[in-house]
């Protein structure tokens, strides 16, 4: 597989700059060429993207409403945000390089704002504006805030999104808007007129905001996820529990209780490995063996909890999500489970001691070491 920073390749830009120099005589295609695609082999993808918006700024009038209405002309006429792979055609721009024309709109469009907005709107439905909205937000909150919330009932579902995820406090890869993490309330109208949104996609940005929140205000979640859930349909009662998924594996217990998930009553619980010494690369297997006591039904909730070694020899907790499972009183329940220790990109495993626990209803119920070797 190629890398990913491939999506803005030579051709890709080349063909950016056609579609410029058709819409405005004044475009120096060459020159844009030589300036966005200047060693590219040695740019990673965010780097590739700030070269061509760079090279744009440099192309296009300082005048923005006039650049805003070149950009507008030069976008591809379907409106198809998964239509990724596809990028430049003789058609327009869509795709991938709609992120350095996003960068373009939320950073040159400041001090026009419906202007910038209109156009981020027209971007998101040909790929995302997600992070180029961002600037926006974050330099003036009060004029984006009444245009966006007209977006709610857009009739493009990546519009809606947009309302949500581009306002999101913590957006992976994304700048942070402080005044937000501070602030939540401010976007609270925009989330509740999306909470039923008929699209799993708008609902699942919503509920991915809501947690971004959860990190710097639980209390506050958890009090609106009380008062959304009553006669709550389906849809908003997933949308919930994703919204709520690192405060049910902290074992908050508010969150917990929301969902029935009381302390365990167990009569016996076992966690049995069947090795203690793991290759690097190899596999962890476990068997869990639960018991209830002789009361009534429960609700159990459970979440592996791996402590990982680290560099420094100290143990780093990471909760994973089991299952869920009912046991009638006295009932016998027996789970089998294997953990990876595979090479991934986003964690570097150490050899030595390390731990695994079980919880149940955010409570460890059984516990054992084990050493990567």
């Amino acid at each position: 597989m190629e890398p990913f920073k491939e999506v803005f390749h030579r051709k890709a830009i080349s063909a950016m700059g056609r579609v410029f120099a058709r819409q405005s005589k004044d475009f120096d295609e060459k020159r844009f060429m030589a300036l966005a695609a200047k060693d590219l082999d040695a740019l990673e993808l965010k780097q590739r993207s700030e070269q061509i918006y760079c090279a744009l700024v440099t192309m296009l009038p300082d005048d923005f409403p006039t650049a805003a209405r070149i950009i507008r002309a030069t976008l591809h006429p379907a409106l198809d945000a998964n239509a990724q792979k596809l990028g430049v055609t003789d058609d327009g721009i869509q795709g991938w390089m709609i992120m350095p024309l996003a960068e373009y709109a939320g950073r040159q469009g400041i001090d026009h704002i419906p202007i910038a907005l209109d156009l981020l709107k027209e971007f998101t439905m040909r790929f995302t504006s997600e992070f180029g909205i961002r600037h926006l937000w974050l330099a003036r909150p009060h004029e984006v805030l009444p245009i966006v919330a007209t977006w709610t009932t857009h009739e493009n579902e990546h519009v809606r999104r947009l309302v949500s995820e581009g306002s999101r406090p913590r957006l992976p890869w994304g700048m942070q808007l402080p005044a937000f993490i501070v602030e939540p309330m401010t976007t609270l109208p925009l989330l509740t007129a999306l909470r039923d949104d008929p699209s799993p996609y708008v609902r699942r940005s919503v509920a991915n905001h809501l947690n971004d929140i959860a990190k710097d205000h639980p209390a506050l979640v958890l009090s609106i996820a009380q008062k959304w859930h009553r006669r709550a349909p389906i849809e908003r009662q997933r949308l919930l529990r994703h919204a709520l998924r690192n405060l049910l594996k902290q074992g908050h217990s508010a969150a917990l209780a929301l969902y029935e998930l009381l302390p365990p009553k167990l009569a016996k619980a076992t966690l049995t490995l069947v090795q203690t010494q793991i290759p690097m690369g190899g596999e962890l297997s476990f068997t869990l063996d639960l018991r209830a006591l002789e009361l009534q039904p429960q609700r159990l909730r459970l979440d592996i909890v791996m402590h990982y070694q680290k560099a420094n020899g100290s143990l780093a907790p990471k909760v994973f999500r089991w299952k869920d499972i009912t046991l009638a009183p006295g009932e016998r329940h027996s789970a089998t489970r294997r953990q990876s220790f595979r090479p991934i990109t986003t964690r570097v495993y150490h050899t030595g001691l390390h731990r695994l626990e079980i919880k149940a209803n955010g409570l460890v119920i059984a516990g054992a070491d084990f050493t990567l070797v």
